[in-house]
Parts: C-alpha cells; structure tokens; sequence
C-alpha cells in the first residue's frame, strides 16, 4: 500500500498563524474580544521560540464557549478567503499536489483547530485531517477540547495510530514540519522534512542528514490542485 504525506500547517504551508488569522476574521464580526490582540503575539513568539506550552491553548478556548459550530464554520471560511488563501507557500502547493499526482495519499497533522483548518484541506483537496478537535453539545461549542491538543507526542500517537489502522509502515510515510515540537513524530517516519523550520529543528535536521527545504515568501495562491485528482 502507497505511503502517506502529512503536513503541518502553520509556517509549513502558511507563512503565518491560521489561530491567529481566524481570531482576526472573528474580532471583525465582534465575536471575540479585541483584547486578545495583547495574548496572541505572546502565543506567537512562545511558539516559534519553543517553549509554548499546550495548556494556553485551554486558556484561550473559554472565548468560544456558546458560539455555534455554524458560526466558527463560517468565520474559519471567511479567515481562509480573506486571509490565509494568500499565505501559503506556492512552493507548497505545488508539491502537494504532485505526491497526489503521484499517487501518494496527503493529509494534514496540525496542532491548529480542525474547523480552522478544514477550509484550507478542502483547497488542497488533501485526503484528510488529523487536528485539535472543538467539543460541541447541540451545534454549540463549549469552550472545552474534544481530546487532547495535537501537540508534541499527542501528534505522533495519533498518526502513528492512524497510519496503524490503515495498515501503512511508518518507514514508508513522510512528515512535513518546520517547528521543534514536532520531533516526535519526525523521528517515528521514514522522511523527515524540515520545512523552513526553527533554529533548534534546523541544528538536528543538519545534524541528521534530513531534508531542509525553504519555502519562499507566499504569493496567493492563483488555482487549486484539483487538476491533478
């Protein structure tokens, strides 16, 4: 059975934060409080510094509690349209959509939440997604998480566990990141990739005889890779 490419998403497909272009498209609508525009260079910089911590994420759910998934359906779209579309790496795109010209299957592995990042695989027209998941009762959201955040080990059991299900070798896929976090799981498959990653994974990736590809400054991107499935 053909391996599977999987891809994390903020600064490895985007040059910038679908988290926080998603608050931005819903502080424009008054959903989310504008104050949050204090926390989330904080989130950005712990982040990329690699000392980010999962709990803030929990902290920052409380602000979605009681909006339906409707409405966070259409702001994730709007963020996507408006926003997130123009950050991707065109190099990206391009590759994307020739592992799936090439038969491979591609999903995204993301830390960032499933309903923000559901717009951005309908794009890609990737094979599926394994993220954070929102907790909903009845359509509405309740502030908490389905599971746990999508983070560290949490990403590589969970693909480790998918790719166990459908019967794939580990040594036959390949795992896409730019960020020290995601060592985990870069260790656990057969290609790793660092993709314009972080001073720490690129000292490793050096180290190890991994891939490093740049991916240029994003342009728009101009059309889908929908021709190629």
């Amino acid at each position: 059975m053909t391996g599977i490419d999987f891809f994390d998403v903020d600064h490895t497909l985007t040059r910038r934060s679908s988290g926080a272009r998603f608050v931005a498209a819903a502080m424009r609508r008054s959903v989310l409080p504008l104050r949050l525009l204090i926390v989330l260079p904080w989130y950005s910089l712990t982040y990329r510094l690699g000392v980010f911590h999962p709990h803030a994420y929990e902290r920052a759910f409380p602000y979605l509690r009681g909006l339906a998934r409707t409405t966070l359906a259409h702001i994730a779209r709007e963020s996507f349209d408006r926003a997130l579309k123009g950050d991707l790496f065109p190099e990206a795109v391009e590759l994307v959509r020739s592992l799936r010209a090439g038969g491979r299957r591609v999903m995204l592995a993301t830390s960032s939440l499933d309903i923000i990042v559901e717009p951005l695989a309908e794009f890609l027209h990737v094979d599926g997604v394994l993220a954070t998941t929102l907790e909903f009762e009845d359509g509405t959201c309740t502030g908490r998480l389905a599971g746990m955040p999508m983070f560290r080990r949490e990403k590589k059991e969970r693909v480790l566990s998918f790719i166990a299900g459908e019967g794939v070798p580990a040594r036959e896929c390949s795992f896409y990141s730019d960020s020290i976090f995601d060592l985990p799981l870069l260790e656990a498959v057969g290609t790793p990739v660092a993709v314009n990653p972080d001073f720490r994974l690129r000292r490793i990736a050096h180290r190890r005889g991994w891939q490093i590809r740049e991916m240029s400054a994003a342009r728009p991107a101009s059309r889908t890779p929908g021709g190629h499935c």
